[in-house]
This record gives structure tokens, sequence and C-alpha cells, in this order.
């Protein structure tokens, strides 16, 4: 496992990369979070034969600051994809989280071979442009309460602490507390990522051929099957009671990868 940086045209990405034929590119959701601890937990019980590469987005994780003002989905999509054309993938599976399924989405139509899509919990038009005035979830009110009860910081603190070691946890903590510190330091119009508006969500849509299983709280299963990931060839597995099933549900989704592979 070799970890570098990748000159882009929206700035240095670090990445992290485990060389081998097969490859398990992963990619996060929204926040600081570097991406290889964020998929740790996946990564380490996969078989050997299976190499990976995690991407950290400008501006979190071990990844420089770069201002992304002017910036928007597509520019990320074509650096993810100049990461891959860099490191001479020919032929990937794709897993994502959150944010990132509609980023997985755009580059699935892109030359180079994905496999199969693992989405956890991915975003959805419906959501990402929904009126929260009414909670669209009933069933959200428990872990929203949480968040409130402790504040936003503290409980994703209790969440990591009771997924990782201690030593993987600090570290986590480490390198957000200094991103988060780094961007304070920028200017009034720095922007943190680029813009994602609703027209990226039209004519969205993943070729049936494509295998794609979904991780996701049972609550939100309807969402999933009316939404933009759903093909003929799309699996739902429902888990988990928060939206980081990366960690909870680590061994379900090594499985399917391990199968996958084979």
């Amino acid at each position: 496992m070799k970890r570098f940086e990748v000159t882009t045209k929206i700035g240095s990405l670090s990445v992290t990369y485990k060389k081998k034929k097969k490859v398990l590119v992963c990619l996060n959701g929204a926040g600081l979070l570097p991406s290889y601890e964020n998929f740790s937990l996946i990564l380490e019980k996969l078989p050997p034969t299976i190499g990976y590469l995690t991407i950290d987005f400008p501006n979190t994780g071990r990844s420089p600051i770069h201002d992304q003002s002017g910036k928007n989905l597509d520019n990320l999509v074509d650096a993810v994809y100049e990461v891959l054309e860099e490191l001479a993938i020919s032929e990937y599976i794709l897993c994502v989280h959150s944010l990132s399924g509609i980023l997985a989405c755009k580059l699935m139509n892109k030359s180079i071979k994905c496999q199969a899509l693992v989405a956890i919990e991915p975003t959805t038009k419906k959501v990402m442009f929904a009126d929260f005035s009414e909670n669209p979830y009933p069933e959200m009110e428990e872990q929203m309460g949480l968040i409130d009860e402790y504040g936003p910081e503290l409980y994703f603190k209790n969440l990591t602490q009771a997924t990782f070691s201690s030593e993987t946890n600090e570290e986590i903590w480490e390198i957000m507390q200094e991103k988060g510190l780094e961007l304070e330091k920028q200017n009034p119009g720095f922007q943190i990522s680029g813009e994602i508006t609703e027209e990226v969500f039209e004519n969205v849509s993943i070729e049936a051929h494509i295998p794609v299983f979904i991780f996701c709280q049972a609550y939100r299963e309807k969402e999933y099957r009316e939404s933009e990931y759903w093909t003929s060839n799309t699996k739902l597995i429902l888990g988990g009671n928060h939206h980081y099933l990366q960690w909870s549900e680590s061994e379900k989704i090594a499985a399917i990868i391990r199968e996958l592979s084979e």
C-alpha cells in the first residue's frame, strides 16, 4: 500500500493505493474524513488478490487546501477519472458513500469499465432537494434527537470511538481537526467543495448491465426503489441504524465485494 498525491485540474488529491489487477475504488461523502480510514473496515476484510484505491477530495482528509470556487460536480468526476487514468486502472469495482453516489452515476458513463457499484446510502435527488420543514422520515427523528442532544461533533465522536481502534480514531480526529483549522484561515470567498445543483441530477441513469448493490437503513427502502439508482439489476441490502454503514455493515459489504471479484 502506498500513499501519494495525484495532480488534477481541481488540485492535488491524496490517494492510498494498493495495486492489483482487480481494484476497489472508494469515494467519501461530504465531510473532512480521510477516505482510507473511512473504508478501512471493509478494506481489511478483502482477500490479498483485491487491490484498492481511496481518494481524498480537495480540502478533505490528507488532500491539500485548494479553493473550489467556480468548480462543480462534473469537475470532481473528471478529477477522479484523471486519477484512474494516471494509475492505468482498466477496470474497477466502485464503492461510494452518500454524496459520492451521484458522482458514481456520472463516473460510470466514462470509458474505463466499472464492473459493479456498491453504494452506501447514496444521496438521491429526492432527499438532496427535499423540503425539510417536514421531516420526510419520522424514523430519522431518533437519530436527529441524538445529534441534537450531543451536538453533531460529539455524536460523531461517539460513533467513531465505538467503531475504530483508539489509534485509528485518534488519527481520524487529528487529520480532521488539522484540516478544519486550515480551512478556518481561508479568505471569506473560499469554497470547500464544488457546487451541486438540481440540474446535476437530470438525465442521470445507470446502465442496467452494471450490478448495483445499495446498503441502506430499512426506512429508506422506498426512496431507493424510486431513485436514480434503481435498475433491473439493483439489489437492496437493509440494515444498520445510522448513515455510516461502511462501519456497521462492513462484513456484509466486504462479502459482496469478494463475490464480485471471484
